[in-house]
């Protein structure tokens, strides 16, 4: 019997460790970059880009033509064939190639971008696991202080110490505990969806470890160079790929050059067969259509890019001024919560579980000690999960990379 019993206790042990995930602060985001589908489509883009940069340089393919008749001895046979290789225009081949470079280089920065996205993603719901639990963990200290209260209360009650109006009391602030675990347990289950989806994983997820913050040093360097953001390069390096299309048009403009070799069957006077053989070069030029509408949507093209650059940098800096100023106020704010409100109501609710168990309190006084020592809690940590919030947004509009620069 005791035989079965561990093995009981083993196999549930190995079923609940393979359908819980622990995860610490790193190896969850970096999870969280292992299953991004978004970084897979940026791989997918690069390497597109990388063909672009190979196909930039390949000429158009040549063209045959031929001519097929009778008119020789009655016949079907050739009477004309020609071999034409178009060459590029100068500095054609040099301008698509730039072109796809800098489009490469805004792919990788693309790519960058969207790593940093997922990280914060990823580092947002770990906070959000993390301070849910520790609020959930707050509401079942309190109810089993409840329970205790109960016990205690009973004893006295049947003394004729306490009423059964003053013991329903307990009731009710039990219930009202209860009640806001109910909706913390909703918003916990949600977010573990969140975090599942992210990961792609269907356990449940169990957090290790504490909160990494990164350093304020690192805050201010970013700060300093803000153009050295993944989103700003990105923006920028597709701005030179719109100008080198602007000067691709250009090149191309005006002359078509071409390389050709023929091959000509005819009859003479003599009506005998005369085969002519030549090379020659021509080059086209168009007589209306000189590209200048092209051109012109190109220049609304780079100037469309050198706003969204603009754009791009300008919301970074308003970003990091405003959420420097929001974070510098949370932390003050939770320094005089902690002073003010949380450790004289812990405090006050202390000495009035001693004067009660003393005899000089009622229980309805202890009770509403105890409520707001509970409320006091649960609002400092919502305090400290803002506080973690407006940092995370502050490294996130620096553009801090959460697990190399960290």
């Amino acid at each position: 019997m005791k035989t079965i019993i561990l093995s009981l206790v083993i196999i549930t042990n190995i079923y609940a460790t393979d359908n819980v995930g622990a995860y610490q602060w790193d190896t969850f985001i970096q999870k969280a970059l292992d299953a991004s589908f978004s970084i897979k489509q940026d791989d997918a883009q690069l390497r597109l880009e990388k063909g672009k940069i190979s196909q930039s340089t390949l000429w158009k393919n040549p063209t045959l033509d031929m001519a097929f008749d009778d008119g020789l001895d009655n016949n079907i046979d050739y009477t004309y064939f020609e071999f034409s290789q178009k060459l590029p225009a100068l500095g054609e081949s040099s301008s698509k190639k730039r072109a796809a470079e800098f489009s490469l280089e805004s792919a990788k920065h693309s790519k960058d971008s969207t790593i940093l996205q997922v990280q914060y993603q990823a580092a947002s719901l770990f906070q959000k696991i993390y301070f849910l639990k520790m609020q959930l963990g707050i509401l079942d200290q309190q109810i089993a202080k409840i329970k205790d209260l109960q016990n205690k209360s009973k004893s006295r009650e049947d003394l004729g110490e306490i009423s059964n109006l003053e013991r329903s009391r307990i009731d009710i602030l039990n219930h009202q505990i209860l009640m806001k675990k109910q909706k913390l347990n909703n918003q916990y289950i949600q977010v573990q969806f969140d975090a599942q989806a992210l990961l792609n994983v269907d356990e449940e997820i169990v957090l290790q470890g504490d909160i990494v913050k990164p350093s304020e040093d690192k805050i201010d360097a970013f700060i300093a160079s803000l153009e050295q953001s993944p989103e700003y390069l990105s923006n920028k390096a597709k701005l030179k790929a719109t100008k080198e299309e602007l000067t691709l048009i250009k090149t191309t403009r005006y002359a078509l050059p071409e390389l050709y070799l023929y091959s000509e069957r005819d009859y003479n006077l003599n009506n005998k067969v005369d085969a002519v053989y030549g090379f020659g070069f021509r080059l086209s030029l168009p007589l209306w259509d000189r590209k200048d509408s092209s051109i012109e949507i190109q220049n609304s093209k780079i100037q469309k890019s050198t706003l969204q650059a603009q754009e791009v940098h300008y919301k970074m800096k308003r970003h990091l001024t405003s959420y420097h100023k929001l974070y510098t106020n949370a932390s003050l704010q939770l320094e005089e919560y902690k002073k003010n409100l949380l450790n004289p109501s812990k405090k006050y609710y202390e000495t009035t579980l001693f004067s009660f168990e003393l005899g000089e309190k009622s229980l309805l006084e202890l009770l509403d000690a105890q409520a707001l020592f509970l409320q006091s809690q649960l609002e400092y940590q919502e305090l400290i999960s803002t506080t973690h919030f407006y940092w995370l947004q502050l490294s996130n509009a620096a553009s801090i990379n959460l697990l190399k620069d960290n």
